[in-house]
């Protein structure tokens, strides 16, 4: 963000198109924060669900199978208990973050579409025209994010 408002600096635009940008700008690092958030629960989760299957089949092959009842088999050991717990956790984090991931993504999508939309309010001379095509190209390229279309 710091780079866009550098950049932002240097070019004779609009305070209203500056002020957009760097909202749109923050959005957009929400939503790579969201992202990269559950992309991390989504990892643990497959570890989790990899440990507890090996711990699970070692138990059945030291027990010699579940015995009368999968609910006692279950129940009875505390480790097995825990592995539960902490995959309901996690699968309910994923849910939570993708939950705040698609606002965020919404929230981006609303912007770009809104500077498209309103592109004469935001580029009104002539110069800020030609300023517009080096904020688009620097927005996809340094912070990927696509302004010459919906």
């Amino acid at each position: 963000m710091k780079d866009l408002e550098e950049f932002l600096k240097q070019i004779k635009i609009s305070d209203l198109s500056k002020a957009t940008l760097l909202l749109l700008m923050k959005k957009k690092d929400k939503e790579n924060k969201m992202q990269k958030a559950l992309n991390f629960i989504g990892i643990v989760t497959i570890v989790i669900i990899v440990i507890f299957t090996t711990y699970f089949y070692y138990k059945l092959r030291v027990n010699g199978g579940l015995g009368s009842s999968v609910l006692t088999f279950i129940v009875s050991d505390i480790i097995i208990l825990a592995f539960l717990a902490a995959l309901s956790f996690l699968l309910y984090s994923m849910s939570y973050f993708k939950r705040k991931f698609d606002k965020a993504e919404k929230d981006v999508d609303k912007i770009r579409e809104d500077i498209m939309d309103r592109s004469t309010e935001f580029w009104k001379t002539e110069e800020e025209l030609q300023e517009r095509y080096k904020v688009f190209t620097y927005l996809k390229d340094k912070q990927d994010i696509n302004l010459f279309h919906k």
